[in-house]
């Protein structure tokens, strides 16, 4: 790793430091180095041209493109602030940056959600699952969730919650299910005392798991059920639950922990019952009128 990587990696911690950008982001800009071959100054909008191609010709996602797009030009950014006669930025959003249309939300079917935690035997990995399908949880906070973030016994009119750490920094309250309590709680049951260790989730060393440990985990299971699951569509499933129970959209904002409302507000196409039920109504007058001769 360059140097400079170095540098910005610890920045970019010092920012923001309960993030996964400062991993992703110097991994994304040592990625470009190493495929560049070029000194930082020396690098040019055209390498940057050709630096896109490649990873289109590799088949990456156009999200994923953008990200490394937006890490190189962090890490310029960066540059420019912290030394002297910094180079030029040659990531340039205009000309670089690939739009992309607006993507929905990939939910997951019930069907195969109870196919899933059919096979789920394990009481760890059925409360890991259920909150984040129950409450919406992120697998980064599952796996930073901790003993005391938990507020199983609240007063008298209060509902159990979990206290989050989000992303960003940013904390919010999830609050508990009858089922992902009650999940949550048979785990809790027979928990290792694992000294020293603060994590609600441990792995057979007493230690707290790693977001990859989790969605290997999740992944070994899909293979059992014959489905496939990500972490975070339990968090798109759980939305749509939500939209479908004719939760107001702030509400649901807030449970996910969303900043703006525009991005909660995708989640209404998902399960959009007025445009359904207009739908089904058009259909009806065109079949009945079909079969009427008109």
């Amino acid at each position: 790793m360059l140097a400079e990587i170095a540098r910005f990696q610890q920045w970019l911690r010092r920012r923001s430091p309960h993030a996964s950008t400062p991993v992703h982001y110097a991994n994304d800009v040592e990625l470009f180095f190493n495929c560049c071959d070029k000194a930082v100054a020396e690098v040019t909008a055209t390498d940057i041209d050709a630096f896109i191609e490649q990873c289109q010709a590799q088949g990456h996602a156009t999200a994923t493109v953008n990200r490394r797009l937006a890490a190189l030009r962090t890490f310029y950014r960066f540059l420019d602030l912290t030394t002297v006669d910094a180079p030029r930025n040659p990531v340039l959003p205009q000309r670089h940056y690939i739009r992309q249309g607006r993507r929905l939300p990939r939910d997951v079917e019930d069907e195969a959600l109870e196919a899933l935690f059919a096979v789920i035997q394990s009481p760890r990995d059925k409360a890991m699952f259920s909150l984040m399908l129950r409450c919406g949880l992120r697998v980064g906070e599952v796996r930073s969730l901790n003993m005391n973030d938990l507020y199983l016994q609240p007063a008298s009119g209060q509902l159990p919650r979990l206290w989050l750490h989000g992303k960003g920094g940013n904390e919010r309250v999830a609050y508990l299910s009858p089922q992902a309590l009650a999940v949550l709680q048979n785990w809790l049951a027979v928990r290792p005392v694992a000294g020293g260790c603060a994590a609600v989730f441990l792995n057979r060393f007493g230690r707290r798991l790693t977001v990859t440990g989790i969605q290997y985990l999740l992944a070994g299971y899909c293979r059992e059920a014959g489905v496939w699951v990500t972490c975070h569509q339990f968090r798109h499933t759980f939305a749509r639950h939500l939209v479908e129970a004719g939760v107001p959209v702030t509400t649901i904002q807030r449970l996910l922990g969303h900043v703006r409302l525009r991005t909660t507000e995708v989640y209404l196409h998902i399960s959009d019952t007025q445009t359904q039920a207009d739908y089904q109504a058009a259909m009806a007058v065109l079949a009945q009128r079909l079969a009427g001769g008109g």
